[in-house]
């Protein structure tokens, strides 16, 4: 069911929503929250089960910069209300592919990061990761700054 109120909402994707798409949510949500912005990110996998926690290392890289992801957990995308996003920002190029051509997204929706995967890498890696997510969500909260 689609949401009726008018409060906007973006969406972080990736693969298996425990690594990336989680650490962009948080840092827009904590960054939104600081420049008093009414949009709430969410995020969700392409190729996941709901439910898994979010790795370790993505939960230390983003307690270091204070975000809490302890209470975030994985959400397939076909158990996400996908309609209800102005906005698709996707890791890579094969997510914005796999929406737009099986979930029907509008590709005018849909943005790409290019944000290389962090999983399996120390916490070096997931630092490199979170500071580059980082960069670009101080550049897409500007499109929602009035």
């Amino acid at each position: 069911m689609m949401q009726k109120d008018n409060k906007k909402y973006v969406a972080f994707v990736c693969t298996g929503n425990t690594c990336r798409s989680p650490m962009a949510e948080g840092i827009f949500n904590k960054l939104a929250e600081e420049n008093d912005i009414d949009v709430t990110a969410e995020s969700f996998g392409v190729a996941t089960v709901t439910g898994m926690a979010v790795s370790d290392n993505s939960l230390k890289a983003c307690k270091e910069i204070g975000i809490d992801l302890s209470q975030k957990t994985s959400l397939s995308v076909n158990d996400a209300q996908i309609e209800k996003y102005d906005k698709y920002y996707c890791m890579s190029q094969s997510h914005a592919k796999m929406l737009s051509e099986f979930y029907f997204v509008p590709v005018s929706k849909i943005a790409v990061m290019n944000v290389s995967d962090p999983y399996g890498g120390d916490i070096e890696v997931y630092r490199k990761c979170r500071d580059e997510i980082y960069n670009s969500v101080k550049e897409i909260i500007k499109v929602y700054e009035d």
